[in-house]
């Protein structure tokens, strides 16, 4: 029995063999019987009519130099069915490694067979071995050939890709330097892509760094993917806002040894966004907040005062005789009339009170953080003498006041409800008192006026 017929004999033992070995790599674990024997037998078929065709000495020549090649049509059936096992294998995700110990364990597994049978021990050929060997040699560096060609080709397509790419993409080590930079990424820094690696990306002017240091820590403790927005601030423009997700990369042993990142410009959505809140959450006529931010900010400051133990106060405003102004001179003025006043409020508060317009004439102040009450009386009636100047517009002199009620945190109210219903009345008894007045709720403060 010559080796090409023991092999056709022991076809199933052979691939039992390459089917075992080739599941327990890391890839082949989850692989199916079909796909883990590939084109083995059609390789081995491949390999023993070759062994039972006659070759010349150039021929047996050329094949010992590695030149396997167009030495005819059994060996170009090697040269098909190897490329096409590199390509299953690549597209499986295994790795050049795994593909050349597979060929190592197929030559292994045939000759410890053929070695253990008696009968084809007595009758064993050397120079049957070497071209088996050589079979073995040609599908193994057609395989690593077709392999490494579709890796390049993989590696050059996702290259161009990125290159081409308007989102940022790049590798970070664990210390957060740069080991690839894409152009996009590059030009966001105003530099080229080689100067980047080894840069680290924390110092190159991110404005949430704390934030992202935290995500790329994460990443490193968690192995999970981590999502964010990130905001770039260039010197020559408004600032930039990308949404970003930072993939960890796993080395053999499952640890993570570097950090994928890609970003997305998201400026002109968050701009979108930004605008569509605005309009929901602002009045379009004056620009101050409205009803439903105002309730918002003034639930939020009476946390703040419970946690603080500062206090904050509610100032219900309502204009006197802007109805009046508003039927003799029209709505044109009177919205202007609106903005203005708004504006004359504005300027009586600090930074951090919120002014904000209910609707019609009715406007209100949260002021925050005080220690004595007449603090808040003297804001009140630095309102009412702004109110009760002039207003010119569109050249007439319009002349309008202010009725204000005041409630006090905790005092009058611990709750939004029950603030806004007290400054409320407040406020009419400023109106039933003869309007341009303010007054607080509580029944000890009603003698202060104006």
């Amino acid at each position: 029995m010559n080796l090409a017929n023991f092999i056709t004999d022991n076809m199933e033992p052979i691939l039992q063999a390459w089917e075992e070995y080739a599941g327990s790599l890391q890839q082949g674990k989850d692989m199916l019987k079909v796909e883990l024997r590939d084109h083995a037998k059609a390789m081995l078929n491949a390999m023993t009519k070759d062994l039972m065709t006659l070759q010349s000495e150039k021929q047996a020549l050329m094949k010992s130099k590695g030149e396997p090649r167009h030495l005819g049509q059994y060996s170009n059936l090697i040269d098909t069915t190897a490329s096409l096992h590199a390509l299953g294998r690549f597209d499986s995700g295994f790795t050049i490694q795994d593909l050349v110990s597979e060929f190592r364990a197929l030559r292994a597994s045939v000759l410890r067979l053929w070695e253990n049978s008696p009968q084809a021990a007595k009758l064993s050929d050397q120079n049957e071995i070497s071209r088996f060997n050589e079979s073995i040699d040609q599908a193994l560096a057609e395989s690593v050939a077709v392999y490494a060609n579709q890796k390049e080709r993989n590696i050059r397509l996702f290259e161009t890709v990125l290159l081409a790419s308007p989102d940022h993409n790049y590798i970070l080590d664990l210390e957060a330097k740069f080991l690839y930079a894409n152009k996009a990424m590059a030009d966001q820094y105003d530099d080229e892509a080689h100067l980047l690696i080894g840069q680290s990306i924390i110092e190159l002017g991110l404005i949430e760094v704390a934030e992202f240091e935290q995500a790329i820590q994460k990443v490193i403790q968690e192995k999970i993917a981590v999502r964010g927005e990130i905001k770039y601030l260039p010197q020559s423009t408004k600032a930039i806002f990308f949404e970003y997700i930072l993939t960890p990369i796993f080395d053999a042993d499952g640890a993570v040894e570097a950090i994928a990142g890609t970003e997305r410009d998201i400026t002109e959505r968050k701009a979108s966004e930004d605008a569509v809140w605005h309009r929901a959450n602002y009045d379009h006529l004056t620009e101050l907040p409205n009803r439903s931010l105002f309730r918002d900010r003034l639930e939020q400051q009476i946390k703040n005062s419970e946690r603080t133990g500062k206090l904050a106060a509610l100032l219900f405003i309502d204009l006197d005789n802007f109805k009046l102004a508003n039927d003799t001179h029209g709505h044109d003025l009177g919205d202007q009339l609106l903005r203005q006043a708004a504006l004359r409020i504005r300027s009586c508060v600090r930074q951090n009170d919120t002014v904000a317009r209910l609707g019609g004439d009715e406007f209100t102040v949260i002021l925050t953080d005080f220690e004595q009450i007449t603090h808040v009386q003297m804001i009140a009636n630095t309102i009412l003498k702004e109110l009760v100047k002039p207003f010119l517009i569109f050249g007439e002199k319009v002349h309008i006041s202010g009725s204000i009620g005041i409630a006090v945190v905790p005092d009058d109210a611990t709750n939004a409800e029950n603030l806004i219903r007290n400054a409320d009345q407040a406020m009419y008894m400023a109106k039933n008192a003869g309007r341009n007045q303010l007054r607080f709720f509580s029944v000890e403060k009603k003698n202060i006026r104006g």
